[in-house]
């Protein structure tokens, strides 16, 4: 035990600290690899919610509305699970109705998609004093040109939202499917392990990739997903967090660091994080970005659908 102390105490002291960092999740109000019931939709939301709750984190969850629909009628037990997080003081975003590719879809048709992922969440903020303020790009796709980019851009600004970026981004949807078809529970407990473990050395190699870039480390923003998974592991995730000497804060928060000014001209077909688009930017290309952890090959096995033999 004494070495242990120690240990701890020399992690510590190498890990700086005063680090910042907003959490988000996607694809509200649940991202789940199988089909579930509406009490297991329930249950996700309730054991992701009160985690984020017991920790204090101010996170954000941005919405697909279409997951608010059972055979094309909204369903009000869904709508429930986004008044669940409005009631815990947690913020709502946009992330369009279908979750819908900009890269494949027209300009027109992909604002459409927008202003409709925004009926049912924008009145449950009006209603709760707040309105619609970020929008968050599915699949990390903001434009194959410049002027597209800009254009959607002005787009939101014009409906009143931000951008919300990522700068810490990961797999964790691979991890979670292998988790949900996985049916032996010490072997899901193994999946959730390995995810701790590969989201600890991605957060490690982002703080890296962040001094490389901007010669500092900067307010970062995590992009995890409403699963199952995440609300098994969340606890273990904010320690690991913590023990790395970072602070929680909301995304507005994270989003006062001068960084997110950077320039930013990418645009290939890649839904990659800030970061790497502020590097490209810069012309930085190749090795530098060698490193970044992998799935493991049985977490990627794992997650496959099953087949009936």
């Amino acid at each position: 035990m004494r070495l242990i102390a120690v240990f701890a105490v020399l992690l510590a002291i190498q890990l700086p600290q005063g680090r910042e960092i907003a959490i988000t999740f996607d694809d509200l109000p649940v991202a789940a690899a199988v089909d579930r019931d509406g009490a297991g939709w329930a249950r996700i939301t309730d054991d992701l919610i009160s985690a984020i709750v017991r920790h204090k984190v101010p996170a954000i969850g941005f919405v697909n509305e279409q997951k608010l629909e059972r055979n094309g009628v909204v369903d009000q037990a869904r709508v429930d699970l986004l008044r669940k997080w409005l009631a815990a003081n947690l913020a709502l975003g946009n992330h369009t109705y279908s979750h819908l590719d900009f890269h494949s879809a027209t300009r027109e048709t992909f604002e459409r998609d927008v202003a409709r992922g925004e009926v049912i969440t924008g009145q449950l903020l009006r209603d709760a004093g707040k309105t619609p303020r970020f929008f968050r790009h599915p699949f990390l796709h903001t434009g194959r040109t410049l002027a597209a980019r800009r254009e959607l851009e002005q787009f939101l600004a014009e409906r009143g939202y931000r951008v919300a970026p990522v700068t810490i981004d990961n797999y964790d949807y691979v991890f979670a499917a292998a988790y949900e078809r996985t049916p032996d529970a010490a072997a899901r407990d193994k999946i959730a392990d390995e995810y701790v473990r590969y989201l600890t050395a991605v957060v490690s190699y982002y703080e890296q990739q962040s001094t490389a870039i901007v010669s500092r480390e900067i307010r970062h923003i995590l992009l995890l997903h409403a699963n199952i998974l995440n609300a098994r592991t969340l606890d273990a995730i904010v320690e690991m967090l913590g023990d790395r000497g970072y602070t929680f804060v909301s995304l507005e928060r994270a989003l006062e660091d001068p960084a997110y000014a950077s320039a930013d001209t990418f645009i290939g077909p890649g839904g990659i994080t800030w970061l790497q688009r502020w590097a490209l930017t810069q012309g930085k290309r190749g090795a530098f970005f060698a490193g970044e952890p992998s799935v493991p090959q049985w977490i990627e096995q794992a997650a496959l659908p099953q087949t009936q033999g």
